[in-house]
């Protein structure tokens, strides 16, 4: 499926991008010639994304949310086709005292899709709308603390994030990078604000090995008073069910395996390389 070229759809007015963001000029500017086109301007159409345009939104925000809208809705588009239905739950229904949880995603999404600087990170801010779609498991209140993590972490540490829920395909033995440059150490503090974020448990196996080569005990758990937290068994369970809902509901393996490969060879002996 060809996608409007970003370098196109920076030659474009403010004001026509706009207007293609409406769903109006969705198709022509698509150029699709599956056919899938003709489906994806309604589900663009549905989110009333005019709503939220104001005068006010630059050039580079409305490329943006346009990239971002068109990859949402094809990705909607192909999973209709294939005969898969909307969540029935009464996401998309509006009650007597309240708007659809469907708005609250779409205004968000949209504020958070314009502001980011690192644009790669829109596919997986699509990915995740695409999901909310379909997937009941997608409460509003997990979609917003994912989206909340795209916007906060940087694209680096998302492939550091595929590279833990794979930890388990790495081979830890003979591991460890005795000469700690600048750029590796950067990628280990990386690596420790993943985890206090909740995202990896501490006991991912990759975490642990970290923990022990550059860390030391110190730095292996959340402590208070040099013990074990109360609850432990949050940060096995609570970390592993986040990180996997990151991973599943964003579709972080859509990262390229070079870019988590790249970041693994600074962990591994004998790298000295910056990547």
């Amino acid at each position: 499926m060809n996608l409007l070229k970003q370098e196109d759809a920076k030659k474009l007015p403010t004001s026509q991008i706009i207007h293609q963001i409406s769903g109006t000029l969705v198709a022509a500017a698509i150029g699709d010639l599956t056919g899938i086109s003709a489906a994806v301007a309604p589900v663009i159409t549905q989110w009333g994304l005019e709503r939220f345009i104001t005068p006010l939104m630059n050039k580079r925000q409305s490329v943006r949310l346009l990239q971002w809208g068109i990859q949402a809705a094809e990705g909607i588009a192909q999973r209709l086709a294939e005969g898969e239905k909307y969540r029935e739950d009464g996401f998309f229904e509006e009650t007597p005292t309240d708007r659809s949880k469907i708005d609250e995603v779409v205004e968000s999404t949209l504020k958070k899709v314009m502001d980011t600087t690192e644009e790669p990170k829109m596919k997986f801010m699509a990915n995740l709308t695409e999901n909310v779609h379909f997937d009941s498991d997608l409460d509003i209140d997990t979609y917003r603390r994912l989206l909340k993590y795209l916007e906060e972490l940087t694209y680096r540490q998302l492939c550091i994030v595929k590279l833990f829920i794979n930890a388990d395909q790495i081979d830890l033995d003979n591991f460890g990078n005795p000469n700690i440059t600048q750029h590796l150490s950067s990628i280990l503090t990386d690596c420790i604000e993943i985890r206090d974020k909740g995202l990896i448990s501490s006991n991912n196996p990759l975490m642990k090995k970290i923990g022990e080569l550059y860390i030391g005990s110190s730095g292996q758990m959340w402590t208070v008073g040099g013990k074990s937290p109360e609850y432990s068994g949050f940060d096995t369970q609570g970390a592993k069910v986040l990180g996997e809902n990151m991973f599943k509901f964003t579709k972080l393996d859509q990262i390229p395996d070079e870019y988590v490969e790249a970041i693994l060879k600074e962990l591994k002996p004998g790298s000295t390389e910056v990547s």
